[in-house]
This record gives C-alpha cells, sequence and structure tokens, in this order.
C-alpha cells in the first residue's frame, strides 16, 4: 500500500472541564503543588496564599474542588472553610494540613469540609482525592418550576438544605432547616431583606444540596413570608418589623 500523503493532525489536548482551587500560604508547599498536580488532567488550577484571595476567586469564576491549608495569615483555613460552606455550599473541601487530629479535632469536617489529608502531601492520594471530590454533583437541580412551590414542597418535606437561585438579578441564597426559612443571603444583604428580594424573581433557576450550616436569623413561619413577599411583588416593598 502507497504510503498516504495526507498530513497527520496532531492530538489536542484536552480542554479543562473543572476548576480546581488550591489555598496554601508555604511557597515551597504551593510550588510542589503547581508542579505535581500538572498531572491532573481536566482540570484548570488556580492559587490563592490564604482565604480572602481564595474567596475572592470563588466570587469571579465557578470552582468545582477546593484544596485548602488551615494555618494561614489573613484569613485561616477554618474560616475560609465556614465561608465556603455557607455562600458556596456546592463546592467540595479537601484539607491538606500539617496538623494532627489532637490540634484539630475534626473541626474542618465539622464546618464542612469532606476530608481531611496529612502534608506533607502524597502527589497520588491527593489527585485521586480531588477526582473523586469532582464527582460530586449537587442534590438537585429544578426548572420551570416556581420557586414558591418549591419552597412549600420543602416545607411539607420538613427538608433541612440550601437552595441557590440564580436570575438575571444574581445570585441568592436560602437557608431552610425542617422546611422553614431560617436565613438568607444575596450580595451584601442577609436576613429577611434577602430573603423578601430572592422571593420576588421570576422563576430563577434553583439547584440545592442537603445541608444547612448557618445560625437561624429568622423565624417567620413560611406561609407569612411567602405572604409578604407576594405583598411585596404586587404594592411594593412594604414595612415588615425583623423577626
Amino acid at each position: 500500500m502507497l504510503p498516504s500523503n495526507r498530513p497527520h493532525s496532531m492530538p489536542r489536548p484536552s480542554v479543562p472541564t473543572k476548576t480546581l482551587l488550591v489555598v496554601e500560604d508555604d511557597r515551597a508547599t504551593l510550588s510542589l503543588y503547581r508542579a505535581g498536580l500538572k498531572g491532573l488532567q481536566g482540570f484548570k488550577i488556580l492559587m490563592a496564599a490564604e482565604g480572602r484571595q481564595a474567596l475572592e476567586l470563588l466570587r469571579q469564576e465557578p470552582v468545582h474542588v477546593l484544596v485548602t491549608d488551615l494555618n494561614m495569615p489573613v484569613m485561616d483555613g477554618f474560616n475560609l472553610i465556614a465561608k465556603v460552606s455557607r455562600f458556596y455550599p456546592q463546592v467540595p473541601i479537601i484539607v491538606m494540613t500539617g496538623l494532627d487530629e489532637s490540634q484539630h479535632l475534626n473541626t474542618p469536617l465539622q464546618l464542612g469540609a469532606i476530608r481531611i489529608l496529612t502534608k506533607p502531601p502524597r502527589l497520588t492520594l491527593l489527585m485521586d482525592a480531588i477526582r473523586d471530590a469532582a464527582q460530586f454533583e449537587p442534590t438537585g437541580m429544578v426548572r420551570g418550576i416556581g420557586l414558591n412551590s418549591i419552597l412549600q414542597l420543602l416545607n411539607w418535606e420538613k427538608k433541612s438544605c440550601t437552595l441557590t437561585a440564580k436570575s438575571e438579578a444574581g445570585m441568592g441564597l436560602l437557608y431552610l432547616k425542617l422546611g422553614e426559612v431560617v436565613h438568607a443571603a444575596y450580595r451584601a444583604d442577609e436576613g429577611l431583606a434577602a430573603a423578601y428580594e430572592i422571593l420576588t424573581w421570576d422563576r430563577p433557576d434553583l439547584e440545592f444540596v442537603e445541608t444547612c450550616r448557618v445560625e437561624p436569623t429568622m423565624d417567620l413561619p413560611l406561609t407569612e413570608l411567602l405572604l409578604n413577599a407576594a405583598l411585596l411583588t404586587d404594592h411594593g416593598k412594604p414595612e415588615f418589623g425583623e423577626a
């Protein structure tokens, strides 16, 4: 058979489909991550030196897995885990730390991390943990159903969860315990002000995870909350007292 004169096509590099955020203040360890995690195919890797930088990156683009140290300046890993669990409950968190269990007392797991690994890292173990965490999917995605209807269903089932609502106005969070909305967050607003803002949105895309890691700031029954939101939609914001 005569050799083909067609040029051979070069293999295309795989396009990253997931984003990994690594938070570490030690430069040597960060360099180790940067070099060692190059073998993690399908991931775009972001780096931050402490918690505040990490939160800024989370605000800028979706992150699918977070790996963080605990002892860091400015904002440590404990505070970062608490904030990510609260405002980005869909992001799985892996902790890499030199602290032993007697020092951290598994507090990161109580705050919302899914796994604690010990430094120095075994990169193959870390990469396996990252791949496993990347398989995490939110409990449910709901489209085309009104937010009020979903809240009533969750209320009937006495669900505890975090509900993420996305619309043209932005993204808001509703936190439910046993079917009642106990907290809400939207931009700089929290509590009732945020809840009423979110509840006026017309058919937002909804996503929920079955966890609620906030302290209650509201105690209005859901029926009263929805009634107030309906009045707000029809007549403008009334004067509601904080619960």
